[in-house]
């Protein structure tokens, strides 16, 4: 059995990273500063192209939470008719690289139940954190509540958001772009399993890192080095670390400025 897999561009795979796994990234559209889902006739050319490619196709979306692309990749893996059973589309209760990641997992099997379990295992153990560039935008589309929104535009408050298969949500809000940025290192180094303390534990298995941005390439490079730094001292296992921009879509909802961070395990065949 061979097995394609398919994700969409909110899983920021860089393209060469794409291509060398064989994934097939579908776009997630933005117009007039609005993004929408695929629509299900795109969605389904590529799951159809896929099949030609592989016995079987795993579809590894944007979490449902988020957005309505796995309703549509639904429809279009129920309109391949008799092929349908051939399809299964994922939601990944994540974003990002969150995503990615998942995808990448999937995509060492070579059957669908197996890419299925991975793409499942690694999106639910990876943590995703996120400093929002502009909170309005995730209240105004229904993404964050208006309570946290407003509370970080407050004297100089930041929340530190987490994405989850319930959504967005704050886990944490300090004072100032400064300390927000420490804190957000310190959540993704204790995701890691890197210990806090004097004497740092290694984490039980290797982690794939990213570190994203909203047209923020410096404060992302400056925050990937930090990080890869302080994993080393703390003794974690790193098998890969992405710097990659937001697609547009993603933007769109988080505002320019923005910077987030996504550990992984290292499931599967990989690990």
């Amino acid at each position: 059995m061979t097995l394609a897999v398919v994700t969409d561009s909110t899983a920021c795979l860089p393209a060469p990273l794409a291509r060398e796994a064989g994934i097939t990234v579908v776009e997630v559209p933005v117009a007039q500063g609005t993004s929408s889902r695929p629509a299900v006739v795109e969605l389904q050319e590529a799951y159809r192209h896929a099949l030609g490619q592989a016995d079987e196709v795993l579809a590894v979306h944007i979490s449902a939470a988020l957005s309505g692309t796995v309703d549509n990749a639904r429809l279009a893996a129920a309109a391949l008719g008799q092929d349908s059973g051939r399809v299964r589309v994922l939601d990944s209760g994540s974003a990002g690289a969150g995503i990615g990641f998942a995808a990448l997992a999937a995509a060492t099997a070579t059957d669908l139940r197996r890419g299925e379990a991975l793409a499942r295992e690694s999106a639910a153990r990876s943590t995703v954190l996120l400093l929002a560039g502009d909170l309005g935008r995730l209240s105004r589309g229904g993404r964050l509540d208006r309570g946290t929104a407003l509370k970080g535009g407050t004297l100089g408050m930041r929340p530190i958001l987490q994405v989850t298969g319930a959504g967005i949500q704050a886990v944490e809000t300090v004072r100032g772009a400064a300390r927000a940025r420490r804190h957000l290192l310190s959540r993704a180094l204790q995701a890691a399993g890197v210990g806090q303390g004097s004497t740092p534990r290694p984490p039980a298995v290797p982690v794939r890192v990213a570190v994203h941005h909203a047209q923020a390439q410096q404060e992302a490079e400056d925050l990937l080095a930090e990080l890869r730094t302080a994993l080393h001292d703390g003794g974690a296992t790193v098998t890969t670390t992405l710097c990659a921009p937001v697609d547009a879509a993603t933007e769109v909802h988080v505002g320019a400025g923005s910077l987030g961070v996504v550990v992984a395990p290292v499931v599967g065949a990989a690990s």
